[in-house]
């Protein structure tokens, strides 16, 4: 059994500041720190588990709340996150035309179409169309810094 999460694990108290403006109010602030604790320290990484770990809530849906209701927007969340990364490695991080931005759009099969955004789509590895969700990723990779940037469905 995983411990319960009392407060924000302290690498996430430190680098959630920069964020804090996205929320609207201290309430979701503090969900977001919590959610973000429990993807870092938690085995079971699903929203269930982190909102039964979690010891102040007095309300176990205020983390799906945050995330399905919440007026923030994900792609706000995103750029900050990216901005705020790009300033804490610039002494590390190589010049522009040693770096590169990795894309990669690899299947993830499924074998029927009952999940969401399931599709059949071109595998280009071996001419097939299976039923997959089609993610595209990319990361930047700058010498030693290397980061995820995005995804898209």
């Amino acid at each position: 059994m995983a411990l319960p999460i009392i407060a924000p694990a302290p690498v996430v108290t430190d680098h959630t500041g920069v964020f804090r403006d996205l929320c609207e109010n201290q309430c979701q602030f503090r969900h977001f720190q919590h959610d973000l604790t429990g993807l870092i320290v938690l085995p079971n990484k699903s929203l269930a588990n982190i909102a039964r770990g979690i010891l102040d809530s007095a309300d176990k849906t205020n983390l799906s709340r945050l995330l399905a209701e919440a007026p923030w927007r994900a792609d706000a969340v995103n750029r900050r996150r990216i901005r705020f990364r790009l300033q804490q490695t610039t002494p590390h991080r190589c010049r522009r035309r040693e770096s590169l931005l990795a894309l990669d759009d690899t299947l993830c099969e499924h074998v029927g179409s009952l999940f969401d955004h399931v599709d059949r789509h071109d595998n280009h590895r071996d001419g097939t169309y299976p039923w997959a969700h089609h993610p595209v990723t990319s990361f930047s990779v700058s010498g030693p810094v290397r980061f995820p940037v995005g995804l898209r469905l």
